[in-house]
């Protein structure tokens, strides 16, 4: 089930993008202040209203593992104006490769799934800051220790303010 997920929501994601209009894509780079499962959000303007954003997060420990995370966040924006408010899904995965130093040696694959609400105030063209109300579930591996709940539902709900810079 976990392989025909995440390939499913992306081209669900990429189809739903063909109803916005292309006149305006740019990519931005964001960092956020929140401990969350993705590091690097890379937001693509894929229309007037509709945002896909890619996510990425490495976690690297030595004689332990390898922790990757990638995820889409699409959003769809109610307007786009200097205050931009928005709605958004969150849909990704994250794998940890243990070490061959580390006596595990299973790889460990948890699911995670999410809708926010946010906005974006833009000091400038090129320039953002955001916060951002998240509700998440997360369906963890059966070999998972991450959320304390090996092969259960969790559910959490965070925030996250961001600064993004737009190209």
């Amino acid at each position: 089930m976990k392989n025909k997920f995440i390939p499913l929501l992306l081209t669900l994601s990429l189809l739903s993008s063909l109803s916005f209009s292309q006149s305006r894509i740019s990519i931005g780079l964001s960092g956020s202040v929140q401990s969350n499962q993705f590091g690097i959000l890379l937001p693509i303007w894929l229309g007037e209203k509709f945002v896909l954003a890619p996510a990425f997060d490495l976690k690297f420990v030595d004689k332990t593992g390898t922790d990757f995370s990638f995820g889409l966040a699409p959003r769809f924006y109610f307007n786009h104006e200097q205050l931009a408010p928005y709605f958004g899904l969150k849909v990704g995965t994250i794998m940890n490769f243990p070490s061959s130093d580390n006596d595990i040696d299973t790889k460990i694959f948890d699911i995670l799934a999410g809708l926010a609400f946010g906005a974006e105030y833009y000091l400038t063209d090129r320039l953002s800051v955001g916060v951002e109300a998240q509700g998440n579930f997360t369906i963890s591996d059966k070999d998972s220790d991450r959320f304390g709940n090996p092969g259960g539902l969790n559910f959490n709900t965070a925030t996250m303010v961001s600064v993004t810079v737009y190209f």
